[in-house]
């Protein structure tokens, strides 16, 4: 997300930019005076931000956007533009989805779609050239003489391993503490990219990616960046942010042994795959797992199966029996108003989720965004109730109805499972003090007074 994550019921949470950072590192391997800067996570106001690029007087800017944000990077896009006289490029998602709308602004020049590192590095050397050719680059969208022009994808990275380490030394890097994780500092890295599944909610297989996308770095690679990251940031959690670390069983087990041969005594989390079985969850708990994050999203088998999710509910039992039989924290996180919804599956998914035995659950409503096959299902049903792009922020606010579950069902089943959920922890003693001892660590003891006044007056309401 480039927009900032942070709800009264939520930690603050400052998600790591992986590509932004990515591609600062990649562009300064190559000799580009590139700089970074996470406006969001440093706090940093447009006024701020726009004095900074006045400064710096840069040849391009790049802006990394999202649905919900489009309207405020689009805003800042044009005051930078007034300011200094440089050339806009928006990344992300929604970028990527509707390029054509985006590039009809003015103010931006130019889109780099999906997995973009390569496509601006070859971008940037594009722009010191005299005679300039970007039809030839791949994965672009441009102008040129007042017409859009949107070039053919590039391939996906083959070799993960080419890319340097994310640029970190000019971020808040003690800012991206996921909230699953019990100790601080926590430090966010990635060891694979994409997803072999289709779900047909997700981005990254209908708009970053496309399919087969699922790709692996190298296992020593990553324990060599994990011990890098120790000794540089001192941290005492390292957090996998994948979209499934476990899917393949080959690939974990490998990472294991390298992280248990290299004797790396640190503490990791991830977010996996519910279909990970007893052995390889072993194996991970040995060289320092503690906890994981699974996708269910529905508890309604004909959901799964409308959504394209390939997902038994006994596997997910029996998934959870063994995190909990091996003292790994599992977090399950569930989804209202997918396709196929009712009073009755709403109800169906939270009874299961608060039956499973999992650790702690999260629940927020689907949301269709542009480019993914939920959308064009949206559309042609006449399911969207708005198409005000910031109430597409995939979590707290509806923007479907279906003719059985309207709006305030679907947000009504948020709040109660929320509330649900706070009562939960505090009938569980360790999991509400390793929660308290979360907060505090993060934002000290006037963080956890807060915090607590925060829950108490969201379940009195």
């Amino acid at each position: 997300w480039a927009s900032k994550r942070s709800r009264k019921q939520n930690l603050e949470y400052y998600p790591f930019p992986f590509y932004m950072a990515y591609a600062a590192s990649l562009l300064k391997k190559n000799g580009v005076d590139a700089k970074l800067r996470d406006a969001i996570a440093d706090k940093k106001t447009k006024p701020e931000v726009l004095k900074f690029l006045k400064k710096e007087n840069p040849d391009a800017v790049l802006i990394s956007t999202s649905t919900p944000s489009i309207y405020s990077d689009l805003d800042f896009a044009e005051k930078i533009k007034k300011e200094i006289d440089t050339k806009i490029i928006f990344s992300g998602p929604h970028s990527t989805a509707l390029p054509e709308e985006i590039l009809s602004n003015d103010s931006v020049d130019f889109i780099v779609f999906g997995e973009y590192e390569f496509t601006l590095l070859e971008l940037v050397k594009e722009f010191s050239k005299k005679t300039k050719d970007y039809e030839k680059i791949k994965g672009i969208g441009f102008k040129k003489k007042g017409r859009i022009i949107i070039n053919e994808r590039r391939q996906l990275l083959k070799d993960l391993d080419s890319l340097p380490y994310p640029e970190r030394e000019e971020l808040p890097i003690y800012s991206y503490n996921d909230p699953f994780c019990k100790k601080h500092p926590s430090i966010p890295l990635i060891a694979t990219r994409g997803c072999p599944y289709q779900c047909i909610f997700c981005l990254e297989p209908h708009v970053f990616y496309g399919k087969p996308n699922y790709r692996k770095r190298d296992p020593k690679n990553v324990v060599d960046e994990m011990m890098f990251l120790i000794k540089k940031y001192k941290a005492k959690e390292l957090y996998f942010d994948d979209t499934s670390l476990t899917v393949d069983k080959e690939f974990i087990k490998k990472l294991c042994i390298q992280i248990i041969d290299k004797e790396i005594k640190i503490s990791w989390s991830c977010m996996g795959d519910a279909k990970t079985d007893y052995e390889t969850l072993k194996l991970m708990k040995k060289s320092g797992c503690t906890g994981i994050k699974f996708g269910v999203e529905s508890a309604d088998p004909k959901i799964l199966k409308n959504i394209n999710k390939p997902l038994d509910l006994e596997t997910v039992k029996r998934f959870v029996k063994n995190c909990n039989k091996l003292g790994i924290f599992s977090h399950g996180t569930y989804m209202f108003g997918l396709p196929g919804e009712t009073k009755k599956t709403i109800k169906k998914t939270i009874d299961f989720a608060f039956s499973l035995g999992s650790t702690s659950a999260q629940f927020s409503v689907a949301t269709p965004f542009p480019g993914t096959p939920f959308y064009k299902m949206a559309k042609e049903n006449g399911w969207l109730i708005t198409e005000d792009w910031t109430k597409f922020e995939g979590a707290q606010t509806p923007v479907i109805s279906y003719e059985n579950v309207t709006e305030k069902d679907l947000q009504d089943a948020i709040e109660y499972a929320k509330k649900k959920r706070i009562i939960q922890i505090l009938k569980r003693p360790e999991v509400a003090f390793q929660y308290l001892t979360k907060i505090y660590n993060m934002k000290g003891f006037s963080g956890l007074i807060k915090e607590a006044y925060q829950k108490t007056h969201f379940l009195l309401n």
